[in-house]
């Protein structure tokens, strides 16, 4: 008889594990219910104030968050729903679950087996930090499908550069502009595998020219709004902020408050002059800082990179419940064997190809951009699908090796008895 895993189709096997992605986000959404704080809070005033009528604003910002998670999700749920937080969570559940389906794609076009793609997926089912998030509204559960449409659409791009898959790609981009700047830090992934693709080099730029121009054309709306308002065409005003916050005397590679700047002091009067004077402000003076202390911003960059990847090994505010602890203890495990699988994955010589360097450019490429900035562990978040992706195939290889290694007939290293 073969075995269960044998006898169920990979469609079967695909949809049990969809089901399940979607159902333990949901219950763990409706279990925690976290009421928005910060940024969360920021979007949910967006969302309902673009509902009533007021248009996309929060806190007297006009452009300062980015727009994209709650006019593309927050706004059409509170539009169709009513201001109820738990339709909103379910709707990052449905993104968790879109997620979970791309990397299945994903995993197939970088060469993985049947094994290696539902082990995909499946990791990513159970991977916790994906659980939590859901429960808040976060801008990364858009992210991380936008994110991972522009790393299959990459990858397919390198054998069929079509004018449909640039059309996508730029899609996706202005889409990402608008969502989180970060994201956009992927497009050197698709500019590569579009060069390596088989096109001639003028079809090669003509195809790059046609994603230019639809990214531009999503994006420019958004553009004209914030010229109209704030007398700019930025994407928003929160990037000079947050260039500060990551460069300053203060500075200490994580997220900090500028209220411990340098700033401090003379920020809500700054602030006063206007978010886009606020937002320039900063910027030169955080660039000015970065060119009097050169050696200081390169060692404090590496030591982003340290941050950026490091074992969630950090505790929660105040007292942590027995049930906390453990969820953080289980966290960390799922942390260090993913990332040493995925690390481990590249002693296999099949592992080495273009598909999974393409995967491993893309979490660099991401990584890259918080040298700049600064860290907060949930910004890691929307790479980790490419890790995990990059784990299965590690798991799968060494689950070939082993079969290889085992004698297909356990009775042929036995001596015949006599006759």
């Amino acid at each position: 008889m073969r075995p269960m895993f044998a006898r169920v189709s990979e469609k079967q096997w695909l949809a049990l594990i969809l089901v399940f992605a979607l159902l333990v986000r949901t219950a763990t959404a409706f279990a925690l219910q976290f009421q928005p704080v910060s940024d969360y809070a920021g979007y949910e005033q967006m969302a309902m104030n673009l509902v009533a009528g007021n248009g996309l604003v929060e806190g007297g910002n006009s452009a300062f968050l980015s727009a994209g998670y709650p006019l593309f999700v927050l706004a059409p749920v509170f539009a169709v729903f009513g201001h109820h937080l738990l339709a909103a969570l379910f709707a990052n559940a449905l993104l968790c679950t879109v997620s979970a389906w791309l990397i299945h794609l994903i995993a197939k076009e970088a060469g993985a087996g049947k094994a290696g793609r539902l082990l995909s997926v499946g990791i990513f089912a159970i991977y916790l930090p994906s659980w939590i998030y859901a429960a808040y509204l976060a801008k990364e559960n858009l992210m991380m499908p936008l994110m991972l449409g522009v790393v299959l659409l990459s990858l397919r791009c390198s054998c069929n550069p079509s004018a449909r898959i640039a059309i996508l790609v730029g899609a996706i981009l202005g889409l990402l502009a608008i969502t989180g700047n970060s994201g956009l830090t992927l497009t050197p992934v698709f500019v590569i595998a579009l060069m390596i693709s088989p096109l001639s080099l003028r079809r090669k730029l003509a195809r790059l020219g046609l994603t230019v121009l639809v990214a531009l054309l999503v994006v420019a709306p958004w553009l004209i709004r914030n010229y109209q308002v704030l007398g700019a065409p930025v994407l928003n005003t929160n990037g000079g902020f947050n260039l500060y916050l990551g460069n300053n005397a203060a500075a200490d590679g994580m997220f900090i408050s500028i209220a411990d700047t340098p700033r401090g002091a003379t920020w809500h009067q700054l602030r006063k002059q206007g978010e886009v004077v606020a937002n320039d402000t900063l910027k030169h003076e955080a660039i000015a800082w970065i060119k009097q202390n050169p050696n200081r911003f390169l060692a404090l960059s590496f030591k982003k990179v340290v941050l950026f990847w490091m074992p969630p090994v950090h505790e929660g505010e105040g007292p942590q419940p027995k049930g906390e602890a453990l969820t953080r203890l289980a966290w960390l495990a799922q942390y260090l064997l993913i990332c040493g699988s995925a690390v481990g994955g590249l002693a296999y010589r099949r592992l080495r190809t273009r598909n999974t360097c393409l995967l491993w450019l893309a979490a660099l490429c991401y990584t890259s951009v918080h040298m700049i900035f600064y860290v907060i562990y949930r910004y890691r978040e929307p790479i980790m699908p490419l890790l995990i992706i990059l784990a299965a195939m590690a798991v799968e290889q060494l689950i070939r090796a082993r079969k290889r290694q085992r004698p297909a007939d356990p009775f042929a290293l036995m001596p015949s008895s006599p006759r």
